[in-house]
């Protein structure tokens, strides 16, 4: 009796033992769950509309400023045929001038702005952007806005630059195809462009540094077919800096211009291939 109670238990042992091999199996058979990743959204057609506009008001001041100084020039040698306009003056219907047709499409462009950032506030901040940015693009947006009213084209410039240079922070938010210090270089380049106008020179050597520092980070994750352009930027930026020493403004604007094209070019060879 005692023999077979021996069986017995050692029988249920076994299948107890059986059962609970079977269980554990699976359980290692299921498929694991892999972990949720938050993934970024795409870029929203507000952001890249408020990039556009800035990019859009700096070419229309640009273009103000050159015809402004072209006149400024002609001027000197049609004193008499200006006079002479000026006694059929009466005579002739009032136009506006290309000027002011240019600060009439900037303030439209502004208004624009203020639009696309009202709607991409929210979504901003619903992607992870800290309130020190978000109040940091609003400042600068009607900073500009102000300027603006003054028609003081060099300060609309550096004004206008001032809300580019939050563009890549909340690009940076989503999803982008080319490296957002891209663009963090470009508002350097042209922010020591405009301020070397008017000899901010303090502030443009700190955009030098903080352009090299930029690149350092910037130069090793590009891709290798971006290396030409990588190599042409890097002379350029070495061109800049050596202009920006010599404080004249006529050769840091020209060695900015060509800085800006090589960024062009960094950006574009920088896309992935589709």
């Amino acid at each position: 009796m005692k023999k077979y109670s021996k069986i017995v238990c050692a029988l249920l042992i076994f299948l107890l033992l059986f059962s609970l091999s079977g269980c554990k199996n699976k359980q290692q058979n299921k498929p694991q769950k892999k972990p949720q990743t938050s993934q970024k959204t795409e870029l929203p057609k507000e952001l890249s509309k408020i990039e556009e506009d800035i990019e859009k008001i700096i070419k229309e001041v640009q273009k103000i400023k050159e015809k402004t100084q072209t006149a400024q020039n002609a001027q000197k040698d049609k004193k008499d045929e200006k006079k002479e306009k000026d006694k059929n003056k009466s005579k002739q219907i009032t136009q506006k001038t290309p000027e002011e047709k240019s600060w009439e499409q900037v303030d439209k462009l502004t208004k624009d702005i203020h639009i696309n950032w009202n709607s991409l506030n929210p979504i901003a901040v619903k992607a992870g952007a800290k309130l020190n940015l978000i109040n940091s693009m609003s400042a600068a947006i009607n900073d500009f806005t102000i300027t603006t009213n003054k028609k003081s084209k060099i300060d609309v410039l550096i004004s206008a630059n001032n809300v580019y240079k939050y563009i890549p922070d909340l690009e940076d938010l989503f999803q982008t195809e080319t490296p957002t210090d891209i663009k963090r270089l470009k508002f350097y380049a042209q922010d020591i462009s405009f301020k070397s106008e008017v000899q901010k020179w303090d502030e443009v050597s700190k955009d030098i540094i903080d352009m090299n520092s930029v690149w350092k980070t910037l130069k090793p994750k590009l891709p290798k077919e971006a290396k030409n352009s990588a190599d042409k930027f890097e002379a350029g930026l070495s061109e800049l800096e050596k202009a920006v020493k010599s404080q004249n403004k006529v050769l840091i604007k020209i060695k900015a211009d060509v800085l800006l094209q090589d960024i062009k070019s960094l950006e574009k060879t920088s896309k992935p291939k589709k």
